[in-house]
């Protein structure tokens, strides 16, 4: 018998490879789940299966999926664990993956001066722990000595120690050997930088800077909010071609650009959020839909990339693939984790934010699909989505919670539980036009809004 509260997602769609995919995930993720008998005390599998281990990077992408099937205090436990592994012995890095033990793999590590690491893991740990924190609304992440320490130790002294040109991104020199790879592509670890070392760190700067906030350092935050605008716009212009339109993934040790496709080098910037709003997102997708990920692990963020650069019929494709029975390696943990999590927030759309819960449909026009038992705030919320234009939402936590329906395109109308209401336009991550609608809904309430699009 299980000693904690999880698993009691529920998810239903007409489109019946999805339920499939779903059953078949759930069922998969919830066997990699420790219930605290081990002495790293609670954790999911998030490395190579057998190896009993979770590593920096898995842990991150699994996060999503992990919370909608109720996991967050294991994934608490298992950030927590790399926070605390940081230190000055390892030049400011944590440790890459732990054991069951609450030990360093030995796979992976033979020593403080001899281990496994790649750079972004470090970055990815501070922007998983923002993201849970806004899941939860758990506020150790804010204020916990260990997670704070970790976030001070990384944005400062692991990017000096391991930042020898001074540009702002951390490099790897061949002397390194496998102690400080820049990128999560493993398949070529004599470059100097690439794309996902740099979009990581972005992405780290950013969360740091809205922690530092809520901390009451403002003048700090603004700080790391400048650095990491200056990384977005070194991305943007140093890191594109402009004569091929394309994106560099990755810089060669003489300084001079790779100019083949990097793989995590890549695409992982589009995953991380740095060409969100941007005009030069549809170029580096065209990269990504002309060179598609060989490994499963590659594989597993499709659906999230897809969805967020708008293309929804090519995100849906990519978690039936990831659902195929037949897929090689479709045990790997990540596999069933990011599927769960693409199911709740790409399919259902479903995001939340210190307070506010944000739906969006990413299914075609005339289908259904329906999430219950959605942990969120303490509580579950039951979320169904019609079509593109019927939103249903029920509030079963204890406290009332803030619904922002989102709808894609400008809306001519929209009815909250059949009464016309006010809503707004805007656009969203990929640059296309939505209309969305804030309402209360208070607990145990059931509330459905209809937008009406303008006739094409």
């Amino acid at each position: 018998m299980k000693k904690y509260k999880y698993g009691n997602l529920e998810f239903s769609c007409s489109l019946s490879e999805l339920n499939r995919g779903f059953s078949w995930a759930k069922e998969q993720a919830l066997a990699y789940v420790h219930d605290g008998e081990d002495p790293v005390g609670l954790w999911y599998e998030a490395a190579l299966p057998a190896r009993d281990a979770f590593c920096m990077r898995d842990t991150a992408h699994h996060a999503q999926g992990a919370a909608a099937l109720g996991l967050s205090a294991h994934t608490k436990n298992m950030l927590y664990r790399f926070a605390e592994s940081i230190s000055e012995e390892k030049d400011w890095c944590g440790w890459w993956e732990i054991t069951k033990a609450g030990e360093p793999c030995p796979d992976d590590y033979d020593s403080d001066g001899d281990f496994w690491y790649n750079f972004p893991g470090s970055f990815e740990v501070i922007a998983a722990c923002w993201q849970e924190y806004l899941r939860t609304g758990d506020r150790d992440f804010i204020t916990d000595p260990v997670f704070s320490r970790y976030y001070e130790l990384t944005c400062t002294r692991l990017v000096e120690y391991w930042d020898k040109d001074g540009d702002g991104l951390l490099e790897h020199y061949p002397e390194y050997g496998r102690r400080g790879l820049a990128s999560y592509n493993e398949g070529d670890t004599a470059i100097l930088t690439a794309g996902d070392m740099l979009a990581s760190q972005w992405a780290a700067y950013g969360a740091y800077s809205e922690i530092l906030e809520r901390q009451g350092k403002e003048a700090k935050a603004a700080a790391y909010r400048q650095k990491q605008e200056v990384l977005k716009q070194k991305y943007l212009t140093e890191w594109y071609d402009e004569k091929e339109g394309r994106f560099y993934g990755a810089v060669l040790q003489d300084g001079s650009f790779y100019q083949g496709y990097y793989k995590e080098g890549n695409f992982l910037p589009i995953y991380f959020g740095i060409l969100d709003g941007e005009g030069l997102l549809e170029r580096a997708y065209e990269q990504l839909v002309k060179n598609p990920p060989e490994n499963v692990e590659g594989m597993s963020y499709m659906p999230q990339i897809f969805y967020a650069c708008g293309d929804e019929k090519r995100g849906l494709e990519a978690l039936k693939k990831l659902g195929d029975p037949n897929l090689p390696r479709r045990e790997y943990p990540e596999v069933s984790f990011a599927y769960i999590g693409a199911v709740a927030g790409c399919v259902m759309g479903i995001e939340a934010a210190e307070g506010t819960i944000v739906t969006k449909s990413g299914i075609p026009e005339g289908e259904t699909a329906e999430i219950r038992k959605l942990p969120v705030f303490g509580g579950t919320i039951c979320v169904k989505q019609e079509g593109k234009t019927g939103s249903v939402f029920r509030n079963e936590t204890g406290s009332t919670q803030i619904w922002k329906a989102v709808f894609e395109g400008e809306c001519r109308e929209m009815y909250l539980d059949g009464r016309k209401a006010a809503f707004e336009n805007g656009r969203d991550s990929a640059g296309k036009p939505i209309s969305f609608l804030f309402t209360e809904v208070m607990p145990m309430q059931e509330i459905k809004i209809q937008a009406v699009r303008w006739e094409k």
